[in-house]
């Protein structure tokens, strides 16, 4: 008796660790199934006679190249600010080519043409654009490792993403505010020249141009009227060769982002306020001398244009190659404004001499010649000469009322 219960206590564990299993089995949950991707996978990433490196340029062939076909949609125009000459843009950067080792016959993994993977996986082509104001190289550099790549069953590979980019644009400020401005953004490779890799633009449609930016990419101050795309090869001079003065061929690809200002808010809170205190300094001489207040007058639409101008060299980059045609428009009405005050000055200096003033000889001369006012001193006009200086004088103070 005693033998039984020893051998129901060594039996029975064993027996209750093995009933959950059968009624799994028994239930249908069997073990991890596998995917329909993970023979593809398989057989493209842990091929053991040639497995895959993510550090090797996709080169099968000796003397050709690797062509990457560059793309840019313009999704949204943040900013462009003027005095630091800073473009701020949402796009979405993509690039295409073909990794000769990432083919197959669909046929043979259950139909398959083309899957999405991880970019930090497969080689991918480390570009930069040169105008980056980013804080450092990294965040300059544009990163594919972060984003997703689609592969096809022919190798051909699409890698694209969402960014935001902080651009140096050169801003042309001699039409301001009625200016337009081109802003690239260039896209190369910083390691590899034309040698082996080949950095192009992306092949439109036949018969098609395509426009590279949506047309709510526009936003209050500036209208988006067209983002082209041009490649070219430069000459560049990096590391070592700088030093031995022997330059390289490398591929770039430019995008050439074209605004146009709408002037609407400068005419109406700039140039309109303008115009109107000019037309005021007219009144200036309507005004009698006895008031008091013209020089008061004309030095308060004076100090008021000079904040206007103040206004405009904030909004436009400190540049001594040009000068806004606004800028020029507020100088000639200062200086004309500054001359209505000197203008006033002396019609108060001369209003208030005695009765015995007489015109200056200087003056004398100039009515004399003729040159300047056409009216030559003769025996016919002497008696004008004497109308004026009688005008000048002020009036006896009884009488002023």
């Amino acid at each position: 008796m005693h033998l039984v219960r020893l051998v129901l206590l060594l039996v029975l564990p064993s027996c209750i660790s093995v009933f959950p299993s059968v009624v799994a089995s028994s239930s249908g949950q069997l073990g991890p199934k596998n995917t329909i991707y993970d023979g593809l996978l398989a057989y493209l990433f842990e091929n053991e006679t040639t497995p895959y490196k993510a550090n090797a340029m996709p080169i099968c062939e000796l003397g050709k190249k690797l062509k990457i076909q560059q793309d840019m949609l313009l999704i949204q125009l943040f900013d462009l600010d003027e005095p630091t000459q800073m473009l701020t843009v949402d796009v979405w950067v993509e690039s295409t080519w073909k990794d000769c080792r990432l083919t197959w016959d669909p046929k043979r993994f259950n139909n398959i043409d083309n899957f999405v993977i991880k970019a930090e996986e497969i080689w991918y082509p480390d570009l930069i654009f040169y105008e980056s104001l980013h804080g450092n190289f990294e965040e300059g550099m544009f990163i594919y490792g972060e984003s997703k790549a689609r592969i096809f069953s022919d190798g051909s590979i699409q890698l694209g993403a969402q960014a935001v980019f902080k651009s140096f644009c050169r801003i042309n400020i001699a039409q301001f505010p009625y200016d337009r401005q081109r802003c690239n953004i260039t896209f190369s490779s910083w390691t590899k020249d034309t040698s082996n890799f080949l950095l192009v633009k992306k092949e439109e449609a036949p018969g098609k141009k395509e426009d590279h930016a949506f047309v709510s990419a526009s936003n209050g101050e500036w209208m988006v009227e067209g983002f082209p795309s041009f490649d070219r090869v430069a000459d560049r001079k990096v590391g070592l060769d700088e030093a031995s003065g022997r330059s390289r061929q490398y591929s770039e690809v430019a995008f050439q982002l074209r605004l146009k200002r709408k002037y609407m808010f400068q005419q109406v809170y700039m140039l309109f306020p303008c115009m109107l205190l000019t037309w005021l300094t007219l009144f200036v001489f309507i005004m009698p001398t006895e008031c008091g207040e013209k020089i008061a007058y004309v030095t308060t639409i004076l100090l008021s244009l000079m904040v206007f101008l103040l206004m405009v060299s904030d909004n436009i980059p400190r540049s001594g190659d040009a000068v806004p045609v606004l800028g020029i428009y507020f100088c000639i009405a200062i200086a004309l404004v500054s001359l209505a005050n000197i203008k006033t000055i002396i019609s108060y200096n001369i209003s208030l001499k005695g009765k015995d003033f007489c015109m200056p000889a200087c003056f004398i001369k100039i009515l004399e010649s003729g040159k300047y006012v056409g009216l030559p001193l003769t025996h016919h006009n002497e008696a004008a000469v004497k109308v004026i200086s009688f005008a000048m004088k002020p009036r006896r103070p009884d009488r002023i009322r």
